[in-house]
């Protein structure tokens, strides 16, 4: 529950030191193999895995996978799983690490700003450019909600071929909460005074963390709220959630489009309840064409979610059934065209 509503929170959505690490195959009956590949970044060691197709001709392009927020391993969970069937069989291989803190990894992932984020990411590309199956040229970023701030941060350090952002933000982190807040409590039948009392909350919550407040304050917002029907829709926890809020909240900023300057895929879920949909969608077409970058798709995709699984109210509780019900079946997880709007785009790039 805790790293729930963390995650719900901020949607969220620098190699210092290149190790030898070794790749050892782990062959599997997934369709791809994986090779472990850790990295150094931040003066953290984190354990990463490169994913491979069995067989392959000549050196690989690269998706390099960016975690939404929150304790997530290299496979989400593995919730990446089918992803990387998906394009390992049309020859791209994929990159993807445990979060600082989620075991073997070192560091703590609620201590990481965007920033941070944003390094660990340059790292994990520069460490990919390192080997010989690697296309180095070919280098390009799939990411999820928080990812939407930070890909942006690393393409302005370090050019991807390509991006597909999913459920991408558009606005600062504190925004973000108030839209999630407000849509999913309209979608569970709150009335208006109890969303504006839960946005009050939020605001306090900011308030607090901009002046410096100790997490006393915090325990005490949460104590005031106990009685209130709306308190599982706004944030509680312990001290270690503070901390990470006021790393978040302190240093909060809309992401800057204006670097996404590569052919760009991005991709919302019209029933997502956590991100506005078709704001963010207005909004990476009119900043991506501001700065002149034409190769640019952007969709919207019917009855799907923020995980864009096919979901026609938006809620939580659809969501899990829907997964839940084709946890053997993960290409009926997602909304219809979704995967092959991605497959399609990425065949058009011509990186093989």
């Amino acid at each position: 529950m805790l790293f729930n509503k963390i995650y719900f929170l901020l949607l969220l959505l620098t190699l210092e030191c290149l190790g030898g690490n070794s790749l050892r195959a782990q062959d599997g009956t997934t369709g791809y193999k994986e090779q472990e590949l850790d990295f150094t970044a931040n003066g953290n060691r984190l354990s990463g895995k490169l994913i491979t197709p069995h067989v392959y001709k000549g050196k690989l392009p690269v998706i390099v996978f960016v975690h939404g927020s929150g304790p997530e391993d290299y496979s989400s969970s593995g919730n990446y799983r089918y992803l990387w069937q998906v394009f390992t069989k049309m020859g791209f291989a994929c990159y993807s690490w445990n979060r600082p803190g989620v075991s073997p990894s070192e560091g703590q992932w609620y201590q990481a700003s965007i920033a941070d984020r944003a390094g660990e990411v340059v790292s994990a590309m520069n460490r990919l450019k390192e080997l010989d199956l690697v296309d180095s040229s070919k280098i390009g970023l799939w990411g999820i909600s928080q990812a939407g701030w930070v890909i942006p941060e690393v393409a302005g350090r370090i050019a991807p071929a390509f991006v597909i952002t999913v459920s991408s933000p558009v606005t600062t982190a504190f925004s973000q909460e108030c839209y999630r807040v407000r849509s999913q409590m309209k979608a569970a039948g709150f009335s208006r005074r109890e969303l504006r009392k839960a946005i009050a909350y939020n605001k306090e919550l900011r308030a607090m963390i901009k002046e410096g407040k100790p997490y006393q304050a915090f325990l005490e917002l949460q104590k005031r709220t106990e009685s209130e029907k709306w308190k599982d829709y706004v944030i509680t926890g312990d001290e270690r959630v503070y901390d990470y809020l006021k790393v978040v909240l302190t240093k909060d900023s809309a992401p800057d489009l204006s670097s996404l300057r590569c052919p760009v895929l991005a991709i919302w879920g019209a029933n997502d309840l956590l991100v506005p949909p078709q704001k963010s969608a207005e909004t990476y077409k009119k900043e991506l064409k501001r700065i002149g970058n034409l190769n640019v798709q952007i969709r919207i995709i019917p009855d799907a979610d923020h995980t864009l699984t096919y979901n026609r109210t938006g809620t939580d509780a659809e969501t899990n059934r829907r997964r839940e019900q084709y946890k053997d079946k993960p290409w009926e997880i997602f909304a219809p065209g979704y995967i092959s709007l991605m497959t399609d785009w990425l065949k058009k790039l011509d990186l093989k």
